[in-house]
């Protein structure tokens, strides 16, 4: 996947916002500096961060980035594949699928607008690259499902308890894509 706009080494730069390729050198540096919701996340889900942001760099097909602030790691994101067997027809799903997943710094809180335009693109961008992008956050986390829904992603009104958390879906299609949930 090549990101509109990439040169050099950066996938982009705006507003002191560049994206680049996440290494664990990034991984390392962010794992101590995550926000506490990225942390309660990550609890949630049972994993440390370590583990996600390591893994993440590590694995081959997940799509990892880091976007750098003035050249600081102050979160990296990516997009995990999924693979969809429907056992009713015996085949593997077509679309192209992903788990979209985002951990940050507190620096974040500090760029807030040069993060949102550069996310917007990029949520745009994986978009194109992907049919379906879905994942789950903390029903409590109302920034980041305000953000979430500003990203165009629509939220789901059922809830989903993982580890005795409420937690939402939350969805993006592509245009050409229909899907209902709850």
């Amino acid at each position: 996947m090549v990101f509109p706009e990439s040169f050099d080494k950066y996938f982009q730069i705006d507003n002191h916002v560049g994206l680049i390729k996440s290494t664990h050198k990034h991984a390392q540096y962010l794992q101590s500096r995550l926000r506490s919701n990225d942390i309660i996340e990550c609890a949630i889900h049972e994993i440390t961060p370590f583990r996600v942001l390591h893994e993440a760099v590590a694995d081959d097909d997940t799509f990892c980035i880091t976007a750098l602030y003035d050249e600081e790691p102050v979160c990296m994101f990516g997009v995990s594949p999924l693979i969809f067997y429907d056992e009713v027809h015996e085949t593997m799903n077509e679309l192209r699928m992903g788990n979209i997943w985002m951990l940050g710094s507190n620096k974040l809180n500090t760029i807030r607008k040069s993060f949102y335009k550069t996310s917007k693109k990029v949520v745009n961008w994986l978009s194109e690259e992907f049919d379906y992008l879905e994942n789950v956050v903390p029903l409590s986390h109302k920034k980041t499902i305000l953000w979430l829904s500003l990203l165009g992603f629509d939220v789901g009104k059922g809830i989903i308890t993982i580890n005795n958390t409420e937690c939402v879906r939350f969805v993006r299609c592509a245009p050409n894509i229909q899907v209902s949930f709850q």
